[in-house]
């Protein structure tokens, strides 16, 4: 038990470090997702959004597909450098959601389904978790430092 709480110790006061490793993890991997989806071009986009026929949309597929590329793409960026971070984290929850619903309305099995929707839950934890002291928006606020005084 000692080595647990060793370990919790060690640990405890790294959240930040924490934090970014998670950004530059996840965002890479949606980088990754997303790309493909924003290079595939008006066919592409087109095909990605007409997946949203299973729940009853059928209106402007072209437009919902590039908005899944831009957001996955530009949500994983925006994610890895802590910019913008809790707002594009609830646009990448919302289109984690619209996936899962997506994936269950389909008929797909409960494995391909919980994919989606467990990145979904990451990012909800990330809208209250914040991105962090090594982030862009930490920079921009000037919060990357409050944690040393200058005394003269």
């Amino acid at each position: 038990m000692k080595l647990l709480q060793y370990i919790n110790d060690i640990l405890a006061d790294r959240k930040d470090l924490g934090l970014l490793v998670f950004r530059i993890l996840i965002g890479l991997a949606f980088i990754w997702h997303g790309v493909p989806k924003l290079l595939s071009g008006p066919d592409g986009w087109t095909a990605l959004g007409s997946m949203m026929g299973v729940l009853g949309i059928h209106i402007f597929p072209t437009f919902f597909g590039l908005l899944s590329g831009l957001t996955e793409t530009f949500g994983g960026l925006f994610i890895l450098l802590g910019l913008f971070y809790r707002p594009v984290a609830v646009f990448l929850v919302g289109n984690l959601m619209m996936a899962t619903s997506i994936e269950l309305a389909s008929g797909a099995p409960l494995l391909q389904v919980s994919r989606p929707f467990e990145e979904g839950v990451f990012y909800l934890g990330a809208v209250f978790a914040g991105p962090g002291r090594y982030s862009l928006d930490a920079l921009l606020h000037g919060k990357v430092r409050e944690d040393v005084r200058i005394t003269a």
